[in-house]
């Protein structure tokens, strides 16, 4: 009776240990099995947030510089070319020739007066970003005029053409020079002022993309 129940006790105890060894395998396995899942959703977590990153480069805005200068506008500059020194040279001889006239007494001045010169002046200066402004020269002269007529003369060598506005007192008048690049143009206006007139407005206004150097030179001729 004792052996019976001894052997009892002991395939109880078996089965227990059995019992045991089969609970700690399947949680052993248990544990392996989640790492492997973890690792492999690791990789493929850091896998897509590469490609998401490549993407985003790929479609990003470039940042690089480039050696091409440019404006405000994102264009290219527009540089202005310079004009050559010949025109301001021959515009000044012209000029000259005008004074040593009235100075000889020679020619259609003889017996007239300077009375004011302005000039040589380019008909564009190159403003920001190398664009070209017109130059226009606007000058106006307050004062009491004598009695005469005076005599507007408007210079210009180079390209396009210049509008002159001669104005003294009420009386005004307007003369057109179309600019040669090989010789000096010139154009004349005149107006007679009684002496009570107490402004002289001259005007020259280059058309677009005229470039050229002018001058002007008023003379007098007593009454």
């Amino acid at each position: 009776m004792d052996d019976k129940h001894s052997n009892n006790r002991n395939r109880a105890i078996r089965a227990a240990l059995a019992a045991v060894v089969v609970a700690a395998m399947i949680i052993a396995a248990t544990v392996a099995l989640t790492g492997i899942i973890g690792g492999h959703a690791e990789r493929g977590g850091h896998g897509g947030y590469a490609a998401k990153e490549q993407a985003s480069s790929a479609t990003s805005p470039s940042t690089s510089t480039s050696d091409t200068s440019k404006g405000s506008t994102g264009g290219k500059r527009a540089t202005a070319p310079k004009l050559p020194a010949s025109y301001t040279r021959q515009i000044e001889e012209s000029l000259d020739a005008g004074k040593l006239a009235i100075e000889n007494g020679d020619g259609e001045p003889a017996g007239a007066e300077l009375v004011t010169q302005f000039g040589p002046s380019p008909s564009y200066s190159t403003g920001t970003y190398g664009l070209r402004q017109l130059n226009v020269a606007h000058n106006v002269e307050n004062l009491q005029i004598e009695a005469g007529t005076y005599q507007l003369t408007v210079y210009c060598i180079g390209t396009g053409n210049l509008t002159a506005d001669y104005e003294i007192g009420s009386t005004a008048k307007r003369g057109t020079v179309r600019c040669d690049d090989k010789r000096v143009e010139q154009t004349t206006l005149s107006i007679d002022s009684d002496g009570n007139d107490t402004a002289r407005i001259v005007t020259i206004t280059p058309s677009y993309g005229t470039a050229c150097v002018f001058a002007y030179q008023i003379l007098r001729f007593p009454q």
